[in-house]
């Protein structure tokens, strides 16, 4: 059944489906349909006032959904999402099963779940998977590129990785900390890899000097190109 709840002056619908579990679970379609589904023991008041708390973030994937034209990320963590790793596009598909994992199978992604519904944990335990990801690609990454600066002495630094809305990377070249954007890891591995050139650069030259620019040419020649096809790939840095 349609049901409705009000947003700064704005009436947002939603469709509410009776069912056996345990939490309200909310869901932004890319159509821009909200779907809510609950347990018959929950007073229809409570879940309007439980998606009227979601309601910002309801907004937020609206706007996502309608300003992409390409998603590449899952936002409601269902059957059918674009999952985009190391430039390869994936069909998220969402399966239910005691034994929770997620398996790259053709041009699948299979996420086994004890509840398909329980949008929370499933959230969790994508983006833990993700992470994992990114934080295995990284380190064959600093495996390859940091050889090609063995000319220039430089120490290894401390990679950490976290959520970046505006760059790639960046270098702290005193505290010797590089940092890589988690969402890397949605483009092709020749691009984390320039990434992590890119940073390791800065800690021969601070700067984006000329001489900065030449000690990437020594090290990694075909480096333009490589942020090239990472500008290519129209990453989505969406997160809730």
């Amino acid at each position: 059944m349609e049901r409705t709840i009000c947003y700064q002056g704005e009436t947002i619908a939603y469709q509410l489906e009776w069912k056996r579990v345990k939490n309200v679970n909310i869901r932004v379609l890319p159509s821009g349909l909200v779907c809510v589904s609950a347990n018959r023991k929950v007073a229809s008041k409570e879940v309007d006032r439980i998606v009227s708390s979601r309601a910002e973030w309801i907004v937020r994937a609206r706007t996502y959904y309608a300003g992409r034209a390409v998603q590449q990320m899952p936002v409601t963590y269902q059957s059918g999402e674009p999952v985009c790793l190391f430039g390869k596009r994936y069909e998220l598909q969402v399966e239910p099963s005691n034994r929770e994992r997620i398996v790259p199978e053709g041009n699948d992604l299979r996420m086994f779940v004890n509840d398909p519904e329980d949008f929370s944990h499933n959230k969790r335990l994508f983006e833990a998977w993700y992470r994992a990801c990114c934080e295995a690609a990284l380190t064959r990454a600093v495996e390859t590129v940091f050889p090609l600066f063995q000319k220039y002495q430089i120490p290894m630094p401390q990679f950490r990785i976290r959520r970046m809305k505006t760059r790639w990377g960046s270098c702290l070249p005193i505290k010797r900390v590089v940092t890589i954007n988690l969402y890397l890891a949605q483009a092709p591995v020749a691009c984390m890899e320039y990434v992590v050139a890119h940073e390791l650069a800065h800690l021969v030259r601070a700067d984006h000097s000329a001489q900065f620019y030449a000690v990437l040419d020594a090290v990694m020649p075909d480096h333009r190109e490589r942020k090239r096809l990472l500008r290519e790939q129209r990453i989505n840095c969406y997160t809730e």
